[in-house]
């Protein structure tokens, strides 16, 4: 069985660890040390109870809070963690991930690998390292208890692509040993362009967010939004923008509506209002409870990671999208904080001055 390392012990880091440790895999579960009380619990039962759409006990090889510990003998790394945290972990693994070695993030937000690879090189990191990510998670899953996740449904498969590029199909071939989903694409843009979360969250919370502000009644967030057409009809104007830049670079993308079914089927549900207002992996069950705030992951991360970077591409390509666009700035003020500017901007991704050609060159080759 194969060796590998998660970093994250949040709902998604400790379910691939419970997921693989009960499958035979030696895994080590790193945390940062500002979050090691995520740990403890695992050291002092030896791994993770597993139930929902799997079940079981998977033991965790090994806990640590010491990155040099995590990342050091080992080929894979796989970071599970919200898309801020990417930097971090790349900083924090600067100093000892070396050459031939693979990062994947899982998954990447928007452009989650070239964040990662720059943050590797400003802190002095040049060793040949491949640096991927997934268009998605795995599972959609929760930690509940300390040692207890829920696994509510897992995706038939799940899209990779790295930097350089031509790696992606050695790295999926590797990496099916520890999940079978794993399938290459061409590049990066392939997977950044089906972040999911980015092109539907946001949308969603957009059209509740009064209701999520001023009503202390929590609702079911899927199947009392993401439901609506009204809402869908957004998600597919939104969708339409996201495939034309997608065409108008050379990478022609599917759509989010045959996206989410290859994921998890149900096509006697065809279309995406269909689906989610049937969808049990998404409604109907406690873990679909709507956000307490508008300060949630679903506008504070699918926003500035996923659509910012996305809104900056189609400016340097001329491409219109106006309902992206919008989005962001309403969204802006009605949190009051300014996601164009705090979110993955092209000039924090260093892109800002390279020409369309150029990104898609680095996109490629990392250089």
């Amino acid at each position: 069985m194969g060796k590998i390392t998660i970093i994250g012990a949040g709902n998604g880091g400790c379910t691939y660890a419970a997921y693989l440790g009960k499958r035979g895999h030696e895994v080590c579960l790193y945390e940062v040390p500002e979050l090691s009380d995520n740990l403890k619990d695992i050291q002092a039962r030896g791994g993770l109870e597993l139930r929902g759409a799997d079940t079981g006990f998977g033991p965790v090889a090994r806990c640590t809070t010491d990155i040099q510990e995590a990342v050091t003998g080992v080929d894979y790394i796989l970071v599970v963690t919200p898309a801020f945290a990417h930097s971090i972990i790349a900083r924090l693994a600067a100093p000892y991930l070396k050459a031939g070695q693979t990062v994947v993030l899982n998954p990447g937000s928007v452009f989650g690998a070239i964040e990662f690879l720059n943050v590797l090189r400003e802190n002095g990191n040049r060793e040949d390292i491949t640096v991927g990510e997934t268009s998605s998670n795995i599972f959609a899953c929760r930690r509940y208890r300390p040692n207890d996740v829920n696994i509510l449904g897992i995706k038939d498969n799940m899209h990779l692509a790295c930097i350089p590029a031509v790696r992606a199909k050695r790295v999926v071939r590797d990496l099916n040993e520890f999940f079978p989903q794993y399938i290459p694409v061409p590049n990066i843009i392939y997977t950044s362009f089906l972040d999911i979360n980015a092109f539907t969250h946001p949308v969603a919370m957009a059209f509740c967010a009064s209701r999520i502000e001023l009503d202390e009644k929590r609702f079911d967030f899927y199947w009392g939004s993401m439901a609506s057409v009204g809402v869908c009809n957004n998600i597919e104007a939104i969708d339409r923008e996201r495939q034309a830049l997608a065409k108008a670079i050379g990478f022609e993308q599917e759509s989010i509506n045959d996206l989410i079914h290859s994921y998890y089927g149900h096509w006697e549900w065809p279309t995406l209002h269909e689906f989610y207002k049937h969808s049990t992996i998404h409604g109907g069950i406690p873990e679909a409870i709507s956000p307490p705030t508008t300060r949630h992951r679903y506008l504070t991360e699918d926003l500035p990671y996923g659509l910012v970077p996305i809104s900056g591409l189609a400016e340097k390509a001329g491409i219109p999208v106006p309902h992206i666009d919008g989005l962001i700035t309403l969204c802006s003020t009605f949190n009051g904080e300014d996601y164009r500017e705090k979110g993955r901007s092209l000039q924090k991704l260093g892109l800002a001055d390279k020409s369309l050609d150029e990104i898609v060159q680095f996109v490629l080759e990392g250089a």
